[in-house]
C-alpha cells in the first residue's frame, strides 16, 4: 500500500517516473523533450500514494516556469486523471478530468507537460477522436464497428492488404478513405488521424503500432500485443516515451471476472493461491508437423508482399492466409498466443502474477515451420498470495485437460461441452470461470448460492471498466478524456511477455526454465534466450527510421 496523500498540501520533492506517463519522462541526465517547453525535469524517486475510494496514483512532480509544481498521476493498470498543484502546493482540484484541465489552460500557460500527442483529441472541432483501422477486414470488422458506434470517434481511414477481405467494411463506410499500405495512410492522413487500431497477423502488430507511435498516434493493438518479447518491451517503451495512449484489444480485462475475484480474494472467500488450471479447445486451425506448402497464384484482390511485410519470403498459398497463419511460427503465436491472453489474464490481473520463475512445457511434434496441436505448459509464480509464497500455473490446449482438480468431480473434467475453463484453487474454496471472465462462480455452484444467500461475498471496490466487454470504446473514451485506458501498453505489455514465456518453453520441451526478467534471459539454459526474439530479420523498410532492432 502507499503512503497517504497529504491534505491540503503537497511537499515540492521533485519524483523521478520509473515508467513515462503523459511524456512526462526522465531523460539520460534528466533531460527530456520537455527541456525544451522550458521544463526542468530532475530525478528524485518515485512514489506511491492513495487516494480517496482506495486508488492508487504514481505521482511524478515537475518543476514548472513560474514556480509552478505541476504532478501528473498514473497506476500502470488502469490510468488515473491530473492532481495539479500551485506555486503555494496547495491543491488545485484532486482528480481534474482532462477536458476541464485543458479548459483551464490558458490561465495557467506554464502548465506545458502534456505532450502535443496527447492532446490531438481535444482540437478536433468535432470533439471526437479521429481513428484509422489497419486491417478493416476480419478481425478488423469488430474494431470498425465499435468505433463507427462510438459518439467519441469518428473513422477517417481503413487499410487492408486485401481488398475482398475488406469489401464489407468497405461497402458498410464508402465515404472512408482506404489504403493498402499503412506507411503511405500515415503520411498521407497525418494531419487527420488521432489513433490507430491495429487488427492485423500477430507479426504485423509491432511493426505498423512502431509506425503509428512514431507519429504520435494513440494505439488500439489487438492481442497478442506483439509476437516476440522483446517486441513487446519495445512497443512498451516507444509508447511511453511518445506519450500516447494505449490499449491491447483483450475483452476479458474489462470485465468483472478478475475484479470480482480479487475482491473474493481480499475477503478471505479464497484462502491462499494453490494451482490455477486452464485449458482451451485451440488450436481450431491446422498446426502441428505442417510443411511449407508449395506456390499457388496470388489473388487479384490481395497484396502479398505488404501481407508478408517484416516477415521472410514464402510463396503464397491459400493454407497461410487468411485465419491460418495463426499457427505458423513466422506469423502467430499459436493457441497460446492466440487464446492464453484471454484466459490468462483473470489470474495475472487478480493476484498480480507477474513473470514466472520457472517454466516447463511439453507438446506433441512440431515443425520450424509451425506450433504443436497439442500442449502443455507449468509456470511457477513466487507471489505472496500463494501458499507457502507460491502460486503454480497449468496451461493446456489441443483438447488436453488436467487429470484433476481439488474440489472438482471427475465427470466435469471428462464432459466434452467443458472445452474453455479456468479453475482457481485456494485453501478455502475453489473458482470457476471462462476465457473472458464471465460467468464467475464459487464451485460447486452450490456452495455460491450459500454465499450469495448469507450476504458474504463482499462489495464492488475495484473500479469497473467504463465499457465492460468492449475495449475498443473503452480506448476512445480514455483517449477523448485523457487518461491511459486499463488495458494500457504499461499492464499489456508485461502480460504478453508472461504468455509468450509458455511458447518459448514449449520450444525447449521437457526443460525447466529459469526466466531472469530484468536481464531478460534464462540463465541456465541460453540456448533457450534467442527465442525471446525473432528469429528472422525484419525487413527495415516496414519499420519507422531511427528504430531500436
Amino acid at each position: 500500500m502507499g503512503k497517504e496523500l497529504p491534505e491540503g498540501r503537497q511537499s515540492a520533492r521533485e519524483f523521478r517516473l520509473c515508467r513515462p506517463v503523459y511524456g512526462a519522462c526522465a531523460r539520460r541526465n534528466g533531460v527530456c523533450a520537455h527541456a525544451r517547453q522550458g521544463i526542468e525535469v530532475r530525478r528524485a524517486k518515485d512514489e506511491l500514494y492513495k487516494l480517496p475510494g482506495g486508488r492508487q496514483i504514481h505521482e511524478v512532480a515537475l518543476r514548472l516556469p513560474q514556480g509552478v509544481l505541476a504532478v501528473v498521476g498514473s497506476r500502470p493498470a488502469c490510468g488515473q486523471s491530473f492532481y495539479s498543484i500551485n506555486h503555494k502546493n496547495k491543491p488545485v482540484k484532486n482528480m481534474i478530468k482532462r477536458r476541464e484541465f485543458i479548459k483551464g489552460a490558458a490561465a495557467f500557460s506554464s502548465l506545458m507537460f502534456l505532450p502535443s500527442c496527447a492532446t490531438k483529441a481535444t482540437k478536433r472541432a468535432n470533439g471526437k477522436l479521429h481513428v484509422a483501422v489497419v486491417g478493416a477486414g476480419g478481425r478488423g470488422r469488430a474494431a470498425v464497428n465499435e468505433v463507427a458506434s462510438s459518439p467519441d470517434a469518428k473513422l477517417v481511414a481503413f487499410c487492408d492488404v486485401d481488398d475482398a477481405r475488406a469489401a464489407e467494411t468497405y461497402k458498410k463506410f464508402p465515404k472512408v478513405p482506404r489504403f493498402r499500405d499503412y506507411r503511405v495512410m500515415l503520411d498521407k492522413m497525418d494531419g487527420d488521424i488521432d489513433g490507430v487500431a491495429v487488427c492485423t497477423p500477430d507479426h504485423m502488430h509491432y511493426p505498423i503500432a512502431a509506425w503509428a507511435i512514431a507519429k504520435g498516434k494513440h494505439i488500439y493493438c489487438e492481442k497478442p500485443l506483439t509476437r516476440t518479447v522483446w517486441e513487446a518491451r519495445e512497443l512498451r517503451r516507444l509508447a511511453d516515451e511518445a506519450g500516447v495512449f494505449t490499449q491491447m484489444g483483450n475483452q476479458g480485462h474489462t470485465n468483472e471476472g478478475w475484479r470480482v475475484i480479487r475482491e473474493w480474494y481480499d475477503a478471505g472467500i479464497i484462502g491462499e493461491i494453490e494451482d490455477i488450471y486452464i485449458w482451451t479447445n485451440r488450436p481450431i486451425w491446422p498446426q502441428g508437423g505442417l510443411t511449407m506448402p508449395a506456390g499457388e497464384p496470388i489473388p487479384p484482390t490481395l497484396d502479398y508482399p505488404l501481407w508478408l511485410g517484416v516477415a521472410p519470403y514464402q510463396p503464397y498459398n491459400k493454407a497461410i492466409l487468411p485465419f491460418k497463419w495463426r499457427g505458423l511460427r513466422n506469423y502467430g503465436t499459436g493457441a497460446a498466443g492466440d487464446m492464453a491472453c484471454h484466459f490468462m489474464d483473470v489470474p495475472y490481473s487478480a493476484f498480480d502474477l507477474g513473470f514466472p520463475s520457472k517454466i516447463s512445457a511439453n507438446s506433441t511434434p512440431f515443425s520450424d515451420y509451425d506450433w504443436p496441436n497439442k500442449a502443455s505448459c507449468k509456470m511457477v509464480f513466487d507471489n505472496k498470495r500463494g501458499k507457502g509464497g507460491k502460486i503454480r500455473l497449468h496451461w493446456f490446449d489441443g483438447g488436453r485437460k488436467p487429470k484433476e482438480i481439488k474440489r472438482v468431480p471427475q465427470e466435469f473434467l471428462t464432459d466434452s461441452r467443458n472445452m474453455n475453463c479456468t479453475f482457481i484453487v485456494g485453501t478455502k474454496n475453489t473458482i470457476l470461470t471462462n476465457e473472458y471472465g464471465q460467468g464467475t462462480t464459487i464451485f460447486p455452484r452450490l456452495t455460491m448460492r450459500e454465499y450469495a444467500k448469507s450476504g458474504k461475498l463482499p462489495a464492488k471496490t475495484i473500479a469497473r471498466s467504463t465499457n465492460p466487454g468492449n475495449p475498443h470504446k473503452e480506448w476512445v473514451k480514455a483517449c477523448v478524456d485523457g487518461v491511459n485506458p486499463m488495458g494500457n501498453f504499461n499492464y499489456a505489455a508485461p502480460f504478453t511477455e508472461m504468455v509468450l514465456l509458455s511458447m518459448v518453453a514449449i520450444l525447449n520441451p521437457d526443460k525447466e526454465l529459469i526466466y531472469n526478467p530484468t536481464k531478460m534471459c534464462f540463465p541456465k539454459t541460453p540456448e533457450a534466450d534467442k527465442y525471446l526474439r525473432s528469429l528472422y530479420e525484419y525487413k527495415a523498410e516496414f519499420l519507422p527510421s531511427k528504430i531500436r532492432i
